[in-house]
Order: C-alpha cells, then sequence, then structure tokens
C-alpha cells in the first residue's frame, strides 16, 4: 500500500481561461517536478460519469457547460459572458469539460483508492479548481464542485460520515450550498477564509448548522490566528462528527505574496496545518485524507507550499 499517491491528468492543461487571469495551466505545470522529486506515484485518473455529477449539480447545468464548450470561440465567449448559469470570468473553452470531469474523477478516484486501502492518502493536482462552484452555477474559476462531488461519491462507497475542511482564502461557498442540499446531515463542511471573501449570506458565521462550521480569518492575519482557529474549533469539530474519511479543499493563497490575499501565511505554515489533519485522521478514520487543489496563484508560493503540503500528507 502506498502512503500517498497523486492524481493528475494532463488534460487539466487544456482548460484555458482568459489571458492573463490568475488561474491558469502555468499553475500545474510547476507543480509536476515536485511529484517526481519526491518519488511519488502519479495516477491518471478516470473522469466523472454524469451520474456522479449529477449528484452534486443539476442535469441541466451539467450540459449546459458541456454545451458551450463545444461552441466555436466566438460563440462560446458570447455564451460565457451572457449565461446565467455561469460567472463571465470562470470561461468555458474548449477543453474546459473534459478538464473539469477528469478532475472530479481524480476526486472520486482517490476516494475509493483511500477507503479501499490501495493508498493512506491523495493529493488531487486538478483545474479547474471546484469549490465556488454550486448546485447550477460556475463562478470564482469552478465550474464542477470536485471535493462535493468526491464527499457524495464517498457515501455512495461506503463511507458513513465524510468531512469537509476547506482552507482557502476564499469561502467554499459552492461546496456549502451542495453539503446543505444533498448531504444529508452526513457530511460535515468546514470553512476557514479571510473575513467576507466570498461569504454573502445573512445568516451569522460560526456554526451555522451541525453540518456547516464557518471559520473566518481577520484580515492581515498570520499563522499564529490561524493555527489557534483551527486548534479551538476546526480539530474539535472534527472529533465530535467522527468521520470515515476526511477531504481538504487545499486553497494556498493564504500565503502573504498571493496577489488575492491579505493573509500573511508562509509556506512552511501549510506543513503544520496540514499536519494536524493527518493527525486527527489518524485517530479517527486510518490516515484517510484526500487533498484537491483550490486557490494558490503566485507560482513560486503555491510550488513550495504544495511542497510542504505533501511533506505533511506523506508522513
Amino acid at each position: 500500500m502506498n502512503k500517498l499517491n497523486v492524481y493528475y491528468h494532463p488534460s487539466s492543461l487544456e482548460h484555458k481561461g482568459f489571458p492573463g487571469f490568475a488561474e491558469r495551466p502555468a499553475r500545474l505545470k510547476k507543480l509536476t517536478a515536485i511529484f517526481n522529486e519526491m518519488s511519488l506515484p502519479v495516477i491518471q485518473p478516470n473522469g466523472a460519469t454524469e451520474a456522479m455529477l449529477h449528484r452534486a449539480h443539476t442535469p441541466e447545468y451539467v450540459a449546459h457547460v458541456k454545451s458551450i464548450g463545444e461552441k466555436g470561440l466566438i460563440r462560446a465567449t458570447a455564451a460565457n459572458i451572457t449565461s446565467n448559469h455561469v460567472q463571465w470570468y470562470t470561461r468555458v473553452s474548449k477543453g474546459s469539460y473534459k478538464a473539469a470531469t477528469d478532475a472530479a474523477g481524480a476526486v472520486c478516484q482517490a476516494v475509493e483508492d483511500t477507503l479501499s486501502g490501495k493508498c493512506n492518502r491523495a493529493f488531487c493536482a486538478v483545474r479547474p479548481p471546484g469549490h465556488h462552484a454550486g448546485p447550477e452555477r460556475g463562478e470564482g474559476f469552478c465550474l464542477f464542485n470536485n471535493v462535493a462531488v468526491g464527499a457524495l461519491h464517498a457515501l455512495e462507497s461506503g463511507a458513513q460520515r465524510v468531512a469537509i475542511i476547506d482552507f482557502d482564502r476564499h469561502h467554499g461557498n459552492g461546496t456549502q450550498d451542495i453539503v446543505e442540499k444533498g448531504g444529508g446531515g452526513k457530511i460535515l463542511f468546514v470553512s476557514s477564509y479571510q473575513d467576507g471573501c466570498k461569504y454573502n449570506r445573512n445568516d451569522t458565521e460560526g456554526r451555522i448548522s451541525p453540518e456547516v462550521l464557518t471559520v473566518p480569518l481577520p484580515e492581515n492575519s498570520g499563522f499564529t490566528t490561524v493555527e489557534a482557529l483551527f486548534r479551538q474549533q476546526v480539530i474539535p469539530a472534527l472529533y465530535e462528527f467522527k468521520p470515515d474519511i476526511i477531504l481538504i479543499s487545499a486553497g494556498f493563497d493564504m500565503h502573504k505574496s498571493d496577489p488575492l490575499t491579505n493573509l500573511k501565511l508562509e509556506s512552511k505554515d501549510y506543513e503544520t496545518l496540514t499536519g494536524m489533519i493527518v493527525d486527527a485522521a489518524n485517530n479517527l478514520c486510518q490516515g484517510r485524507v484526500v487533498s484537491a487543489l483550490e486557490g494558490g496563484y503566485e507560482l513560486k508560493a503555491l510550488e513550495s507550499c504544495v511542497r510542504h503540503h505533501l511533506t505533511a500528507l506523506n508522513r
């Protein structure tokens, strides 16, 4: 049994955002050398089926994303900008549907392999990212919600309880919508994020329900604040919930050099943060952790952060 598997499909490079946007193929090109450097097995996953996607997204939305990608460049761009279901800057290009289904499929396959004992932990190097995609809307660079699709697949694969920990700079608003709609009380969603980022609800923040815990981070927070909130709120929530597997929406845009953040984390902080989750998994669910890439847009910082993240997952 491998301790840590990596799941990566080259189709992720064929998803093209608008020129100059922060979410771009170069993000994953930076990471592949790390997998070789650390001698990690890299598995090319199968794409998610429509049935898998429909657990999290409406059939109409899935078909809508597919249809935009099948248009020519000019018609697709026009459809993108005028779509009621895809935020204008969350571009759907010719290769986007394939990349997005392979990204969701990577998390599903990682979940299967982790539950069956083929590995203890997994890292899914995927794009487009997923945690802003809701049941019938893509936004924030996200088309299909990779982690939510994976969590629902875990329940179909025998898990009784699944925890999702989202530590991106932005709130995983799409994941929360899917968990509240279709989690059936069997998914715990915990999201830490820079206060106000993608959180536009009227609900008070905090323990919104037994299934949702939001952990806003004050602007300009460093790791001391993040670590304290995780030890005080996030880790106890995991022990209370007792999941069979933990999924991570791993956003590395809390790093101090990221162009989209006002938080102040260092690369090494992600090793400590990930290690806290791994320690909980070792005590609660036989070490089962599946991580999927979300944000992180400064390429050197992303590379360094992911290296620290993988080190903790591989210990």
